[in-house]
């Protein structure tokens, strides 16, 4: 199982954007899982810097319905299987 740091509170590289919020992208033998999406469309920015294709994120998980964890989902164009803690 290997974890990849999109977003926190502090940046996961140099180059990377920090903000309040989390996003960590999830690789188990072949699913990829995206757990949360932190506030802005910072964790797509850090993963093409970390060179991490979401194209191939099976499925997205939101840990609960804070917007700090939920809100960069409007920056997904994406059709991929969504998994929603019940008070989202």
């Amino acid at each position: 199982m290997e974890f990849t740091i999109l977003t926190e509170n502090r940046s996961c590289n140099n180059n990377c954007i920090n903000e309040d919020g989390l996003s960590i992208l999830i690789e188990m033998n072949d699913n990829k899982v995206l757990l949360d999406t932190g506030i802005t469309d910072a964790f797509l920015k850090n993963a093409k810097t970390l060179g991490v294709n979401l194209d191939e994120v099976n499925i997205i998980v939101l840990s609960h319905g804070h917007w700090d964890h939920a809100n960069g989902l409007k920056y997904l164009n994406s059709k991929k299987t969504l998994i929603l803690h019940p008070e989202c």
